[in-house]
């Protein structure tokens, strides 16, 4: 038998707004994959990313600008990293 929960989890908001950095960046990543960059366009300009930016501090439409000009810029991001531009193109030079 399952055990009802009566209070939410008590989570840190460091680790809140680590997760949803990360997700923001995976995001961002997969804007450069055509399979993913309609969900993620979607995601940047809805709602969520509004909420996350108001849980992480940020000033969304700063954000977003900012977000824009890292993707125009031709970064790329790999794992944790952010790969300049003359390294991504190799990798996906290679595959």
């Amino acid at each position: 038998m399952r055990k009802a929960i009566s209070e939410p989890p008590d989570i840190p908001l460091e680790a809140v707004q680590c997760l949803l950095t990360r997700v923001i960046w995976q995001a961002v990543a997969d804007l450069s994959v055509s399979a993913y960059r309609e969900e993620a366009e979607n995601f940047f300009n809805g709602t969520a990313f509004a909420e996350y930016c108001d849980i992480l501090g940020w000033n969304v439409r700063r954000a977003r600008a900012s977000l824009g000009r890292f993707v125009d810029s031709g970064a790329r991001i790999s794992g944790n990293h952010m790969l300049p531009p003359a390294a991504s193109a190799g990798l996906t030079a290679t595959g």
